[in-house]
């Protein structure tokens, strides 16, 4: 079976409204967001433990270092700049609709 075949499934699947849970669409939309977030962390926690192990594995580093190491401000400036466009790209759809009632509609 293709890798991407569950991907391509769920895409699918998809399309057409999106499905509703609660009376409040406002909880729909924070749920829809809280689960993509979640997904997104879910990737991201096996990555960071697959290249945790690959790197130990391989006697590059231990996972004591990773514990231990302490970020320099510039290090610091990146990771807020990227935090900065993270919580963007996740609060894009309040965003747009803000931008929406702002502009009167």
């Amino acid at each position: 079976m293709d890798k991407l075949e569950a991907v391509r499934r769920s895409i699918a699947e998809a399309a057409g409204p999106r499905p509703t849970f609660f009376s409040d669409p406002d909880v729909d939309r924070v749920l829809a967001i809280t689960m993509a977030v979640s997904g997104e962390v879910a990737v991201m926690a096996e990555r960071l433990d697959t290249l945790e192990r690959v790197l130990e594995e391989k006697q590059l580093v231990n996972r004591d270092e990773l514990t231990r190491y302490t970020p320099d401000q510039q290090v610091v400036a990146e990771r807020m700049r990227w935090h900065e466009a993270f919580v963007s790209r996740v609060l894009r759809v309040v965003e747009q609709e803000l931008e929406t009632l702002k502009k009167g509609g």
